[in-house]
């Protein structure tokens, strides 16, 4: 559910790449951060931004940016 969600938000930001160049990027650099997931043996935090949150800077091995949060915002609302 969560990567349909992240491949709607990037079809959206697509419609003026210029415009959401920044955005485009965040959300190549989550995509890489979920390709690191299993889906099938783990579950997705997608209820909590909190959660989420965790498990990004985890698996990034630091804090996320200020765009990468907003972003985890806009997945779980």
């Amino acid at each position: 559910m969560i990567e349909l969600k992240l491949a709607l938000i990037e079809k959206i930001a697509m419609t003026n790449p210029k415009k959401n160049h920044l955005k485009l990027k965040v959300i190549k650099d989550v995509k890489r951060l979920f390709a690191q997931i299993d889906f099938n043996a783990e579950l997705l935090p997608t209820e909590s931004a909190v959660k989420l949150t965790a498990l990004l800077i985890f698996l990034k091995g630091t804090q996320l940016t200020n765009e990468e949060s907003k972003l985890v915002e806009e997945l779980v609302a």
